[in-house]
């Protein structure tokens, strides 16, 4: 397991170096180079995700060293499909950097996490891996929204300022890093308002009550709230663009907080 984690976190690096380096020289060679890279090192890590699955009987998503390690997954998947849609290799540029520091931040996390969780109990609900992963998915698609955010506050300074350089001409356009950005926002929503629900499934099979008051459900309430703000207010012409890119930026320190938050303040949550 930990030999295809350490082939992950090799091929990742290879495609993070490549891909900074394709969006500073736009090389056609070195963004292919990336490309095969991360689809390489994604398979790696999908093979670990299910070995570690098998080997330790319960869904790998327990502690954060393998909530770390889902959540590089889960952002390699999430480049993945934005690229097939918009083309957009500069995101990689920004995404694979982060994708190396959260699996190498797993690779170093001790390992007795998974173990303190376990004994925790409910590993046996249905309900848990279903959870577990709906929020994950939210928290990768939410760094795409952030993602998406810088680029557009980058691309219009270079308009506005009239500088046109070199990020003018690496970075896409205004109105797709904002298509982006908003496409992104409804996915990561939907999947934050399914992750709540089938968080208060899994509470009421548990424990038999749906709110604990705890600090990572408080901050999960904010988070949704926040987003839904961003949501309705990018349907009206004022929070379009300049307004929505940096509510895209500073939500997602919420969206940190969310999801260091049962580790930071101690609470029910154990996992994610």
């Amino acid at each position: 397991m930990k030999v295809f984690l350490l082939i992950a976190l090799a091929t990742y690096i290879i495609a993070a170096i490549h891909s900074v380096l394709a969006f500073l020289h736009k090389r056609r060679l070195l963004e292919n180079v990336s490309l095969i890279a991360l689809t390489t090192g994604f398979a790696a890590h999908t093979g670990a995700l299910f070995l570690d699955w098998y080997g330790n009987g319960h869904y790998p998503l327990f502690g954060l060293r393998e909530a770390l390690s889902f959540l590089a997954w889960t952002l390699v998947a999430s480049y993945g499909l934005t690229l097939l849609r918009y083309r957009t290799l500069a995101l990689g540029s920004f995404i694979s950097p982060v994708v190396v520091l959260f699996l190498f931040a797993s690779l170093m996390s001790p390992d007795h996490q998974t173990a303190e969780s376990a004994a925790l109990g409910g590993l046996d609900s249905a309900w848990l891996p279903i959870h577990t992963t709906l929020w994950i998915f939210a928290y990768a698609s939410l760094f795409v929204v952030f993602v998406a955010s810088i680029m557009y506050i980058l691309q219009e300074r270079e308009l506005r300022q009239k500088t046109f350089g070199t990020l003018f001409h690496r970075l896409p356009s205004l109105s797709v890093v904002n298509e982006i950005a908003a496409t992104a926002t409804t996915v990561g929503f939907s999947l934050i308002t399914a992750g709540i629900i089938s968080g208060i499934l899994l509470s009421w099979s548990r424990t038999g009550q749906v709110w604990h008051n705890d600090p990572k459900e408080v901050l999960a309430l904010l988070t949704w709230f926040l987003y839904f703000g961003l949501i309705f207010y990018r349907a009206t012409r004022s929070w379009r663009g300049a307004r929505a890119a940096w509510m895209g930026v500073l939500g997602f320190g919420l969206v940190i907080c969310t999801f260091l938050g049962a580790r930071l303040m101690g609470g029910y949550h154990i996992f994610g």
